[in-house]
């Protein structure tokens, strides 16, 4: 199926998005493997697919490989580096972060107010 302009640049920024590079689009494999950053459920609850599980011979073509990284299948293995969302958010469940609740508390400050205009143009005769 051939893509329009707009589709290509949109697939390309959401991959980019994902963290995949920006030549994917262009070079990918026919096929890859992928891993699963996010933990499967079944209706019951029961965990169906575990986190660092891997696929292989995928198919690697963009738009599929879009869609499971939607579903948290991406094509690196799940690290404590990964800054995916399904990585930050365990990584966030276990480790509590100090520096943003400070941030939240610290007072904004305010910009003074400017009297007057400025520039070259707005210059008192």
């Amino acid at each position: 199926m051939a893509m329009t302009t707009k589709e290509r640049t949109d697939l390309r920024q959401e991959l980019v998005g994902q963290g995949y590079s920006w030549k994917y689009v262009d070079d990918w494999a026919s096929k890859i493997t992928l891993y699963r950053h996010r933990e499967v459920k079944n209706p019951s609850g029961e965990t169906v697919g575990q986190v660092g599980a891997v696929l292989s011979n995928l198919p690697g073509n963009p738009d599929y490989v879009n869609r499971k990284a939607r579903q948290g299948l991406l094509s690196w293995p799940p690290s404590d580096s990964c800054i995916c969302r399904w990585c930050m958010a365990l990584k966030g469940a276990t480790e509590p972060t100090p520096a943003r609740e400070e941030a939240q508390e610290a007072p904004v400050a305010q910009r003074p107010k400017e009297k007057g205009r400025k520039g070259p143009y707005y210059q008192s005769s």
